[in-house]
């Protein structure tokens, strides 16, 4: 999955996508842009778009994330997420969310 997909596949997710005359505006929390949030390198963006998960949503993508940076999946090594980096809470976002295409 490339990052422009991976962005915009986030950006969907968090419904801040709209569309006009010239092409896709964001909502972000300094307006609407026409660029969309770079989510891969912006740690404030994830932060934004992990508010939109469910609860239950929540704990796997804590789960999926914590395998994406340590290797493992478990509930012992969450504190390993602390400095995640904003790319690799991205893809955890997206596989928790089922729209990562591409090899786990």
């Amino acid at each position: 999955m490339n990052l422009d997909a991976q962005r915009i596949a986030i950006a969907e997710a968090c419904a801040i996508v709209r569309e006009d005359q010239w092409g896709n505006l964001y909502r972000t929390p300094n307006g609407v842009v026409r660029d969309c949030p770079d989510y891969l390198n912006d740690l404030n963006a994830m932060h934004l778009a992990e508010k939109v998960l469910t609860k239950d949503q929540d704990l796997q993508y804590h789960l999926t994330l914590t395998k994406v940076v340590t290797g493992y999946a478990l509930p012992e090594f969450f504190g390993s997420v602390i400095r995640a980096s904003a790319e690799q809470r991205a893809k955890a976002f997206l596989r928790t969310i089922g729209k990562w295409e591409g090899k786990k």
